[in-house]
């Protein structure tokens, strides 16, 4: 009997790693409810392509930096030229007042001297009245 009981050992386990496989599968499989899921969150082709479609290329980003660039140089450009501007207006600024110090000084000393000339001229006619 041992012959016929082999056989029959090779078949049972042979069954048995079969069904350890068939509740590995199961335990891996996705649900029908997860494939729907899954198919509900995926992107379709034709959403793949409009994506693709919007998406800049790496030469445009490469191009869009460089134009980014050379308008930051502009602007820096710009801001030195007018640091410059504002240099030389505070410059004129100060040779205003200077001048206008100057001139303030000069209109006061001929205030004087008018004031002493007159001063003079009264007396010459209190003088000459005399």
């Amino acid at each position: 009997m041992l012959p016929m009981s082999e056989p029959w050992h090779l078949i049972l386990d042979k069954l048995e790693t079969m069904q350890q496989e068939m509740a590995e599968m199961k335990e891996h499989m996705a649900t029908k409810e997860e494939l729907e899921d899954i198919k509900a969150n995926m992107a379709t082709k034709q959403e793949l392509e409009d994506m693709k479609a919007n998406m800049a290329t790496k030469a445009e980003l490469n191009e869009l930096k460089a134009d980014m660039a050379k308008g930051f140089a502009a602007v820096h450009q710009a801001i030195r030229e007018i640091d410059a501007i504002v240099k030389r207006l505070e410059q004129n600024q100060e040779q205003q007042l200077q001048l206008l110090l100057r001139q303030e000084r000069i209109i006061d000393v001929l205030c004087r001297r008018s004031l002493e000339h007159e001063a003079a001229i009264a007396d010459l006619r209190l003088a000459i009245k005399s």
